[in-house]
């Protein structure tokens, strides 16, 4: 046997034996993950969504309980309670109308500092504003207004024959309706669709990044 043909099957060797020592090591290492906030209250059919938060990716989507908002909280870094709780500047209902007012931590690696879920009835009306992030709304029928000023924005339409009017604007990313089959890109791109039928007002704006309509 060549030597060189002896080396490349110790190399090999030597690799597949680190590789099964990194493999096991990660099986046994059982890291804690950081403690979710959950808080509910109760928020009836065909009420308004007003939000605020300055950092982070947030999901809005629809409650899997009757008459409830659910907030959770899941922080990217390990936090003890109170200081995740002091993140929540607003939270309340009045009447049919709940506000919620956030502002989160960034990781020093200017990622964002926790992921936010916002669970409501089906029928709820939304203005939403996020300041740095990401933003999805999914599975809720209302009027929409949503604005992010720097990151992504994806709006679902579960059906678009009950929106009358559906805008998308940004001024530096891409702006696309796939539900009207509309996209532009660009500088100060934007797509506008409207409609005799429907009761819904959608208007999704971003500074700089991407807003999307999708199908849900």
């Amino acid at each position: 046997m060549k030597i060189s043909t002896i080396c490349t099957a110790i190399v090999l060797a030597g690799a597949g034996i680190v590789q099964a020592q990194d493999t096991a090591s990660r099986q046994k290492l059982d890291l804690p993950k950081p403690n979710c906030l959950v808080m509910s209250k109760g928020l009836p059919e065909n009420g308004t969504l007003v939000m605020e938060v300055n950092v982070g990716e947030v999901r809005v989507v629809r409650s899997d309980e009757l008459k409830t908002i659910r907030l959770t909280i899941e922080p990217h870094g390990f936090y003890d309670d109170a200081t995740v709780q002091s993140w929540i500047k607003r939270f309340g209902v009045a009447g049919d109308r709940a506000s919620i007012d956030l502002k989160l931590p960034k990781n020093e690696d200017n990622h964002q500092g926790a992921s936010v879920t916002v669970s409501v009835p089906a029928q709820t009306d939304l203005k939403l504003e996020l300041g740095v992030g990401d933003l999805s709304v999914k599975g809720i029928e209302g009027n929409k207004e949503l604005h992010v000023g720097i990151g992504d924005l994806t709006v679902g339409v579960t059906d678009s024959a009950k929106y009358n009017d559906i805008r998308t604007g940004t001024k530096i990313g891409d702006a696309e309706d796939a539900v009207s089959h509309q996209r532009s890109d660009g500088f100060f791109p934007k797509t506008h669709h409207t409609s005799a039928q429907g009761m819904y007002k959608l208007h999704a704006t971003v500074g700089i990044g991407d807003v999307n309509v999708v199908q849900d």
